[in-house]
């Protein structure tokens, strides 16, 4: 019998720690193709009005991911079983109070907010954790929602 993972909403994660790394922003400009030069150098992002080495903001979703993904457990978290279970990633949705900049540190820490099942080839429930992240001081950066499908 397929566990309920309705059980899980309001279920409130491990806050986790994600500083926004110059050589990650290095690797990423020339993979996602981001070419305006504020964000290659801090010299570069003052010239351009930010207060620090502006980060593209598409590279936000992936600190959501990682963060996310580290802060919680698929088996103990997500009911889900190894042996016959998959899980894949959904949706994500981000909505930023910031710019972000390297060599901060955000904590990010997320809840499931809604969980309910869909029917495809195979039954499968869509979790949503909502999360936030907040800088040093404790303001939030940025917040948002992403979805995982488990199947059953």
């Amino acid at each position: 019998m397929a566990p309920d993972r309705k059980t899980l909403i309001g279920k409130v994660f491990e806050p986790v720690t994600y500083t926004i790394r110059e050589e990650d922003i290095r690797d990423y400009l020339p993979v996602a193709g981001e070419d305006d030069r504020a964000f290659h150098s801090e010299a570069e992002s003052r010239a351009a009005g930010y207060g620090g080495w502006v980060i593209p903001p598409s590279f936000g979703p992936y600190v959501a991911v990682i963060s996310m993904l580290r802060s919680f457990d698929w088996q103990k978290d997500f009911f889900m079983d190894y042996k016959k279970d998959t899980a894949m990633f959904g949706e994500q949705e981000l909505e930023y109070q910031r710019p972000l900049y390297v060599g901060e540190t955000l904590t990010v820490q997320g809840r499931v907010s809604d969980v309910y099942e869909k029917q495809g080839k195979r039954a499968f429930d869509v979790i949503w954790v909502s999360f936030a992240a907040r800088d040093e001081s404790g303001a939030t950066a940025f917040s948002g929602a992403q979805s995982y499908l488990v199947f059953k």
